[in-house]
């Protein structure tokens, strides 16, 4: 299987979950890769976010991150933090510092995608995984566990799972309805993306104009 339109093996998942979250020194990458894993975000948008901005996020339960800062992408993503996400996010609050980026590095500037990558690569490794693993796949794997999930048709999944992407046009995640996850019901994880809680994009907006105050 190649590796540019990859997404993890429900089997994959769960050997990286047994694996980072019983070490004590993975605490802060096995945040970063739950909160990766349930929201769908790409690494370089979710490194750029700050301890201000996910503070105000959590209080609405909706993250918004503006078209500005986002990969070739002309409309805003809005990130619902229900469930798993919104713990893995709080992971990271508690780990981070009282100001500054969400995930500092060692200079205290914001981690790099690639030093995430080699992290990811390292439990990989230590799960026996395919360490040609990215942080790409996290967000395949998102748009491949809602494809396998959903009950909609493929053309009223592709609308929805394009706008918990950030996608303007839907077209382009027809090949998440493609990927395998090997289709294994016994393992199949709790979906993490659905919203009980109506948050409009205003309300969002406004949470993130505010962060700093």
């Amino acid at each position: 299987m190649g590796t540019s339109n990859r997404c993890l093996t429900l089997k994959e998942e769960r050997l990286l979950r047994q694996v980072m979250g019983r070490r004590k020194d993975a605490a802060r990458d096995f945040a970063v890769f739950r909160a990766l894993l349930t929201t769908g975000m790409r690494i370089s948008e979710f490194l750029s976010l700050t301890v201000a901005e996910v503070k105000a996020a959590l209080s609405i339960e909706r993250l918004l991150v503006p078209a500005s800062r986002r990969k070739g992408e002309a409309c805003d993503l809005f990130v619902y933090l229900r469930g798993e996400a919104r713990e893995a996010f709080a992971d990271l609050l508690r780990l981070a510092g009282a100001e500054g980026p969400l995930v500092p590095g060692r200079d205290g500037q914001p981690l790099t995608p690639r030093a995430f990558q080699l992290r990811l690569k390292h439990w990989a490794r230590e799960a026996g995984v395919d360490d040609r693993l990215s942080p790409h796949w996290l967000r395949h794997t998102f748009g491949a566990e809602f494809c396998r999930m959903s009950t909609a048709s493929p053309t009223e999944t592709c609308i929805r799972l394009a706008s918990l992407l950030g996608h303007a046009d839907p077209r382009t995640c027809g090949h998440y309805l493609t990927m395998s996850r090997d289709d294994d019901p016994g393992l199949a994880v709790e979906t993490a993306w659905r919203c009980r809680k109506r948050i409009t994009k205003a309300q969002a907006r406004r949470a993130f104009e505010l962060r700093a105050a």
